[in-house]
């Protein structure tokens, strides 16, 4: 999902998606760069960085907190705190974005519906808000970053660059990815680029912002640019999949005892 600046049209209603406004100077007409050419050059250069399939449609109001998908109620409360803070987020983006913070969801459990969240929040910001939103996981963005070593069509600067700049980029499943030697220089280089400008990133990750596997000053970064939200440590897919196979063994014994 691309925001509406990528698909040509201007999300500040300014230049008609031709990335130049016309604006009178001392009594002349001037073209100069919309403030949508920069996200939209940003968006081209992140191309791979798009919700994924899954959750292409997904919204605020499709992440259940109810006890067919968590048992304990432990986690329906901390359910309903993710999706109550991820609206609110949604409705005060703008003052969220002047403050320069994000979110960062963080449970053990795999599986528990951070991905999901993250991706509605994507989606909401896109659709309320106009917001030049860009998805990956920390490890495809390094791996994207790493595979213009050796392509001369690609140029690394670029890539970070975009990254530095991009007005919302989440990055899911912090601290997943294997660690090598340019992992810290990196996220170092985008993250703190962004913790300085009027932009927002948010997080999910199966671990606290303190026990991720980076140096200090990333996690200093992060804490400084995103508050910290604890998701329940349970997870929906397998409720989900242990219900729908009880479900089925319930119909096949069903139906077995109809033949006979």
């Amino acid at each position: 999902m691309k925001s509406l600046s990528s698909q040509g049209k201007c999300p500040y209603d300014r230049c008609g998606g031709t990335g130049f406004d016309v604006i009178e100077v001392d009594g002349k007409e001037v073209a100069v760069e919309c403030e949508c050419r920069e996200q939209r050059l940003l968006s081209n250069k992140l191309e791979f960085a798009t919700i994924i399939d899954e959750f292409q449609n997904t919204r605020i109001d499709d992440y259940k907190t109810d006890s067919q998908h968590y048992k304990k109620d432990k986690s329906i409360q901390r359910a309903k705190m993710c999706k109550k803070s991820a609206q609110s987020y949604v409705n005060r983006f703008e003052e969220m974005k002047g403050k320069r913070k994000g979110l960062y969801f963080y449970s053990q459990m795999a599986g528990s519906g951070k991905t999901m969240l993250v991706s509605a929040i994507g989606n909401e910001l896109i659709h309320k808000h106009k917001a030049s939103v860009k998805f990956a996981t920390a490890g495809d963005l390094l791996n994207a970053i790493r595979s213009t070593y050796s392509n001369p069509d690609l140029s690394c600067h670029d890539l970070i660059d975009a990254a530095r700049k991009v007005e919302v980029l989440i990055l899911d499943d912090m601290g997943q990815q294997s660690i090598k030697s340019d992992t810290n220089d990196h996220l170092f280089d985008i993250l703190n680029h962004r913790v300085n400008r009027d932009v927002v990133t948010i997080f999910s990750s199966n671990c606290k912002i303190e026990d991720l596997p980076y140096n200090f000053r990333i996690r200093d970064r992060i804490t400084k640019m995103a508050i910290p939200i604890e998701s329940p440590n349970e997870s929906v897919r397998k409720n989900l999949a242990q219900q729908e196979n009880d479900e089925l063994l319930r119909d096949l014994l069903v139906s077995r005892g109809d033949k006979q």
